[in-house]
C-alpha cells in the first residue's frame, strides 16, 4: 500500500481514512488466502497508525 504524504501540521482528511479502510477491505475480500487477507488488513492498520500518529505528534 502506498504511503500518503502531507505537509506538516495538516490533519488527515476523513476521506483519506475512509479510502484506506475501503481499499483494505476490498483487498482482504479478494485475497487468495486467509493469510493474504490478514496481511492486507494489517498493512492498512499500520498505515492508519502512521497517519494518526503523525497528526497527534504535530498537535502536541
Amino acid at each position: 500500500m502506498a504511503q500518503q504524504s502531507r505537509p506538516q501540521g495538516v490533519q488527515p482528511k476523513p476521506h483519506a481514512v475512509h479510502d484506506i479502510v475501503q481499499h483494505a477491505l476490498r483487498s482482504a475480500a479478494t485475497a487468495a488466502t486467509a493469510n493474504g487477507a490478514i496481511d492486507a488488513l494489517g498493512d492498512a492498520l499500520l498505515e492508519l497508525e502512521r497517519l494518526v500518529g503523525n497528526s497527534s505528534q504535530q498537535t502536541h
